[in-house]
């Protein structure tokens, strides 16, 4: 993975965040494997999808942009939140 430690662990406790508030009893992930979520039908990667959303629902847009492009690309970016987001899988 292609991301320094302090910057991985800033992004992984702001998700942990947004995952304790809206993903407590696993609501989150269903409506996502379910398609319950704007313009489902149009997502072809859903963890992807998954992983990107929490990472704007979770405010980190500046931070991305200022910190971490300079030096990686989305790529890297999505194989560090894969690691912190739970796995979703299509179900729709």
């Amino acid at each position: 993975m292609k991301i320094t430690k302090d910057h991985f662990n800033h992004l992984k406790a702001a998700i942990d965040e947004i995952l304790a508030k809206y993903n407590d009893n696993g609501q989150l992930v269903y409506e996502y494997e379910q398609g319950l979520f704007p313009r489902s039908d149009k997502t072809k990667d859903l963890q992807r999808r998954f992983c990107f959303d929490l990472l704007y629902g979770a405010g980190l847009n500046q931070f991305v942009c200022k910190n971490l492009y300079p030096y990686m690309n989305d790529d890297h970016l999505y194989t560090a939140l894969k690691s912190i987001a739970p796995s979703v899988k299509r179900k729709f």
